[in-house]
């Protein structure tokens, strides 16, 4: 995907180092041909240290590097210098500045500024990946949200302390009916994740947990799902809903699109509720993916809000094998510009993805028993000699089967059929599940 030389429109791309999953691969392949056919360069920004370590995964015409290791934001020292070393090597036109990853969200927010490109600023990203800020947020605007608290220590006896969404300290809640999810209050993914009955089990948890950082919320009893869209001028655009399993330790196992109405009533009311809900948080662009409970009497009760594409394949592998048509990433791109977008093309398709689990431990082999039934393909997310790691001390995810289909039960007999004729070999390690 090569330019002519006297292209000099730029895209700045914050944060070009990746997990090296096939699901973030597909992240910057799309962002790298919608910019190739808008004939836009792409400069990278990224730390020194996970430059070391990674290169980036699609051909960037420019990178620069702040020194040191990864940091959750950038200094004003370090802005500045990131700028000017843009100005410099790049001529012509910054037209955009995106991030991909949600680790790197603040530090795009922060450079899109100093350069005069759109981005969400500073406090929304700051206020939407602190959770118990973001309910409180919510909660003020009239949006139900579960109870949830930080953990900000213990007692001398080692009973944990808990304060509000501003860190006051405030009294020990009442037992919930459901229990209670434990998860940092800052983090993402299924990674840190508990439910405990009693908060008498937080102890159990780890010096960690009980130190500080983490966040208590009452257990909500629901169905989950996520919606995908885009922001534009703080206006929602959804694209499709995401049905989602999980395994006993709350990991996703896997997704299906759409989430049908008989899954999310019209009564609901989903959009203008999402649209709430953006107001509230001072949303005002980028990719959307927001995760949301229904429960048995219908209600919505919304989750975190994501202002990147969802993980694990939901886009835009699924997105947009589900509304064929749909320009991912062009519409992110033309929309960072001010540029009109086109009529958000119809949801024709089904499509899934479910990852195969496993013991964690070292690959022996990997393998199909058989031909992949038509519509389906697997991504091997490791090879014999690799470590495989349990998530949550669970079981590993060493790889993922995806299927399209013009109705669920035909994806859902595809998935079945592709993750049977999956044979992984795992000498298991002591620590994770079988």
């Amino acid at each position: 995907m090569s330019l002519p030389d006297d292209t000099s429109a730029w895209a700045v791309l914050v944060g070009v180092t990746t997990s090296g999953s096939h699901a973030s691969a597909h992240w910057f392949q799309g962002f790298l041909k919608s910019c190739r056919e808008r004939k836009l360069r792409i400069c990278g920004v990224d730390f020194h240290e996970p430059l070391q370590h990674q290169n980036p995964p699609i051909p960037i015409d420019c990178l620069v590097t702040v020194p040191g290791p990864y940091a959750s934001g950038l200094d004003a020292e370090q802005t500045t210098a990131a700028v000017q070393d843009i100005r410099a090597r790049c001529p012509g036109e910054v037209v955009l500045s995106a991030a991909l990853r949600e680790n790197y969200q603040l530090q795009n927010s922060q450079l899109a500024r100093a350069l005069g490109t759109m981005a969400n600023d500073e406090a929304c990203i700051r206020l939407i990946q602190d959770k118990p800020a973001c309910r409180e947020a919510l909660r003020q605007a009239g949006v139900r949200q579960p109870q949830s608290l930080r953990i900000i220590g213990a007692a001398a006896d080692g009973t944990p302390l808990f304060g509000n969404a501003a860190g006051e300290g405030v009294k020990t809640p009442p037992p919930a009916p459901g229990g209670w999810i434990v998860k940092p209050a800052t983090g993402m993914g299924s990674v840190g994740v508990h439910h405990i009955a009693s908060l008498d089990e937080l102890p159990d948890l780890g010096p960690d947990v009980v130190a500080g950082g983490y966040c208590l919320e009452e257990f909500v009893t629901g169905t989950e799902f996520s919606v995908e869209g885009l922001t534009v001028d703080g206006q929602v655009r959804v694209y499709t809903t995401t049905a989602k399993t999980t395994n006993e330790s709350f990991v996703e196992t896997g997704h299906l699109q759409p989430a049908g109405p008989d899954r999310i009533p019209p009564s609901c009311h989903l959009r203008e509720q999402l649209q709430t809900c953006i107001d509230a948080l001072g949303i005002r662009c980028g990719h959307l993916h927001v995760e949301f409970w229904v429960t048995p009497e219908n209600e919505i009760v919304w989750g975190e809000f994501h202002v990147r594409q969802g993980g694990d394949f939901i886009a835009p592998d699924l997105v947009s094998a589900v509304c064929p048509g749909l320009d991912f990433y062009g519409e992110l791109v033309d929309s960072l510009r001010g540029e009109p977008l086109p009529p958000t093309p119809e949801i024709s398709r089904h499509a899934g993805v479910r990852f195969v689990e496993t013991a964690a431990g070292t690959v022996v082999g990997t393998s199909l028993s058989r031909e992949l039934p038509a519509g389906t393909d697997v991504f091997w997310e490791c090879r014999p000699g690799d470590t495989v790691h349990a998530v949550n001390e669970f079981r590993a995810r060493p790889a993922a089967v995806l299927a399209c289909a013009d109705d669920e039960p035909a994806v859902e007999a595809r998935l079945a059929d592709a993750i049977d004729a999956c044979d992984i070999r795992v000498a298991s390690s002591k620590r994770g599940g079988a």
